[in-house]
């Protein structure tokens, strides 16, 4: 039965159409109005009336005030610019190749599905569990990044928010990036790109870490010293390689001279020893040579922590940091050799 519950809010879009909002109790009966009137729904399910042509626009909106009347739903008109143009000036505005998609929030579940995959518990949180909003959208940068906006009702401006990462990407640890609110489109995208992102680059950054701290912690208590296990440790070595190197340099050498150095020696030993019980062939001087430029990034590595400094902090922590990079970064990119060598080993039974 009719209800005055149903409300349609009408958005003038920059794309030259009309975006129709139905929401309340009794939505049903707006979507009821709006397909009596010529509103069609695209593939995002959202109502549009094309503006193309005028006088079918002028009589598909009078139809749309009859059937509102006739349904018993009220009709009103947003004075702020339909979210989804927001979206894509901000995606145009970042550097890179950005995607806007934009969600229409039918149902309260819709809004707190989004609030679950929010990083932040903030004021942004607690907006998408407490008042409608009725759009909202998805910024994704095709690498991985997903951010959340919405517009506040409170005062018109725009919140900015980083969704979680996918598990199968990254198990989301560190403290989460703080949420942005600008005023407009291009004050909401310099705020992304000074703010948002690099804290974002930062929580990723540190939660990878304590993915590799946590395998190669695991590896060295898992397993006796002088022994290598060939399926579990490279796996961790793996993470080290594609994670802790794309990031800073303290925090790669922290976690480098924690969990990896301590058993480098042995990596490097039981590599040799794959290497001398193998057949002759040409490449093996090569290996030698590459263990043994290995060796020798672990030996620097030793030599520039237990260096005195010869600066006051923080700057002596800092230059030691840029020293010790080309020798970290040498392992990240290299260990994959050392570990398959080592995976080959097989120690000698005693007599």
């Amino acid at each position: 039965m009719p209800t005055s519950s149903a409300r349609i809010t009408l958005y003038l879009s920059g794309d030259e159409k009309i975006i129709a909002l139905p929401s309340g109790t009794g939505r049903r009966w707006a979507e009821t109005a709006l397909d009596l009137a010529g509103f069609t729904q695209n593939h995002d399910l959202i109502h549009t009336l094309p503006l193309d042509d005028q006088a079918r626009a002028r009589q598909a909106l009078t139809h749309l005030h009859q059937a509102a009347r006739d349904c018993q739903v009220s009709v009103a008109t947003h004075p702020r610019p339909y979210l989804g143009d927001i979206a894509e000036a901000i995606a145009v505005a970042l550097p890179d190749h950005w995607q806007a998609d934009v969600l229409d929030l039918r149902e309260p579940q819709d809004q707190h599905y989004l609030r679950d995959y929010l990083w932040e518990t903030g004021s942004l949180y607690t907006l998408l569990d407490t008042k409608p909003l009725g759009f909202a959208a998805i910024l994704r940068d095709g690498g991985g990044t997903e951010l959340l906006l919405v517009e506040r009702p409170s005062d018109g401006s725009y919140m900015v928010g980083a969704l979680t990462p996918s598990p199968d990407h990254l198990h989301a640890t560190a403290p989460a990036p703080r949420s942005v609110i600008a005023s407009d489109a291009q004050l909401a995208a310099r705020f992304i790109q000074s703010r948002l992102l690099p804290d974002y680059e930062r929580a990723v950054h540190l939660s990878r870490l304590h993915e590799v701290e946590q395998d190669l912690r695991w590896a060295q208590e898992a397993h006796e010293p002088g022994t290598y296990p060939t399926v579990e440790s490279q796996a961790a070595l793996y993470r080290f390689r594609t994670h802790a190197a794309q990031g800073r340099r303290r925090e790669g050498a922290e976690v480098f001279e924690r969990h990896v150095a301590p058993h480098a020696n042995t990596l490097l030993a039981a590599a040799r020893s794959a290497v001398d019980a193998m057949p002759p062939a040409r490449h093996h001087a090569a290996w030698r040579e590459l263990i043994d430029d290995m060796a020798h990034a672990a030996d620097q590595i030793r030599s520039i922590r237990s260096a005195p400094a010869s600066q006051p902090e923080p700057d002596a922590s800092r230059v030691r940091h840029l020293q010790l990079w080309p020798y970290v970064l040498a392992w990240a990119e290299r260990s994959f050799i050392i570990s398959d060598l080592a995976g080959q080993h097989r120690p000698v039974a005693p007599p």
